[in-house]
């Protein structure tokens, strides 16, 4: 849902498209439309890696005829309208355009079979002679460039942030409560599991300070090009130490961890996925040496 709130907000922080259009979707949104992006292809990978959709519209008398398949359509089971990447043929720029679901030649093919983030929904999305209006076409994108840095997308690390949190919690009732008749009293008061607790807040209280700092800083600077930055470190940051804080939970709770009925097993599958979220650790270390350079 963070995916539909954020696209909600940047389009009213923004305002990329013509008045009408975004009056629609408003009021779309108002009655309790659902709206997500669909970006990814099969071959192109995720688009921040900078690939040319292989999704094709092509211009017609009536408006916009589209082909093509996305993956990773998160929340496509529910979704009202999708927005669309797709390669305007016989031009360099790419076209989003808005496809109401009830749209002929519009599936869904159920494609999602990972092992995290399965709540997701996040199916093909498959678009076969898919006919819209000319208005449809809400945003040119001028060629695939770099767009300007989104907020929003701090929703992406928060995400994963509260996974932690409640393995942390989990895993500090655990200790609090379990008394093997080895010992007297219960393995919080063991000094390595209170390291390892204690390392758990560690990571928790950095991660969570940064994330919150860049969110403050996005809401008070007149700057916000010189945050893209700072916006992908908190997710590198954030998801990396999700998956460290879990790590040492499930080190805490044991081989219990492990058993599919215990959240923990769960909670440890979810936050790798925070690591294949856009932009990827390698991208974010990079463009924060160019900037370095930069500056």
């Amino acid at each position: 849902i963070g995916w539909h709130m954020g696209i909600t907000m940047d389009l009213r922080e923004k305002q990329p498209w013509n008045q009408q259009m975004l009056d629609f979707i408003f009021k779309e949104i108002e009655k309790g439309a659902l709206i997500n992006t669909a970006a990814t292809e099969p071959k192109t990978g995720s688009p921040t890696r900078g690939g040319k959709p292989e999704t094709i519209a092509v211009k017609t008398k009536e408006g916009w005829r589209i082909n093509g398949r996305k993956t990773f359509t998160t929340m496509s089971p529910v979704l009202n309208y999708f927005l669309v990447k797709a390669s305007i043929e016989g031009e360099e720029e790419i076209g989003l355009f808005l496809i109401p679901r009830e749209t002929s030649g519009l599936s869904i093919e159920e494609t999602w079979d990972m092992i995290a983030m399965r709540g997701t929904g996040s199916h093909d999305l498959v678009l076969e002679n898919v006919d819209i209006k000319h208005d449809f076409l809400v945003e040119r994108l001028g060629g695939f460039k770099k767009n300007e840095p989104s907020g929003w997308l701090l929703h992406i690390p928060a995400c994963y942030m509260g996974t932690a949190i409640a393995a942390r919690d989990y895993a500090v009732a655990f200790a609090a409560e379990y008394s093997p008749n080895s010992i007297e009293g219960t393995i919080s008061e063991l000094p390595n599991v209170q390291r390892l607790v204690g390392e758990m807040e560690l990571e928790l209280m950095q991660a969570r300070h940064f994330m919150y700092s860049v969110a403050s800083k996005w809401d008070e600077t007149s700057d916000r090009a010189a945050l893209a930055g700072e916006l992908a470190a908190v997710k590198h940051v954030v998801t990396n130490s999700a998956c460290t804080v879990v790590d040492k939970a499930m080190r805490i709770v044991g081989a219990r961890s492990l058993q599919r009925s215990n959240p923990l097993q769960r909670y440890y599958r979810d936050v790798r996925a925070g690591l294949h979220n856009p932009p990827m650790d390698d991208m974010t270390i990079v463009n924060l040496a160019k900037q370095a350079f930069t500056r």
